[in-house]
């Protein structure tokens, strides 16, 4: 539930920011990127390592939303 409100926050921030001042949502876009890029290339470098990660958090999210269905 706080997922979809901070989703809809952050949607609703980003998209009054876009219509109001483009030139700053541009700038903000301009940064994350080059976080981004830094990211990139850490999940490159250790794909195999985050992938198994990856699947294996996804299976126990998986077993506790079913757990909690069950019960």
């Amino acid at each position: 539930m706080e997922f979809l409100i901070v989703s809809g926050a952050v949607g609703l921030i980003f998209g009054i920011l876009l219509l109001v001042a483009p030139k700053t949502a541009r700038n903000i876009n301009a940064k994350v990127s080059r976080a981004m890029s830094n990211v990139d290339n850490f999940i490159c470098k250790y794909n195999q390592g985050i992938g198994i990660c990856l699947v294996m958090s996804g299976v126990t999210l998986l077993f506790v939303a079913y757990y909690l269905y069950k019960s």
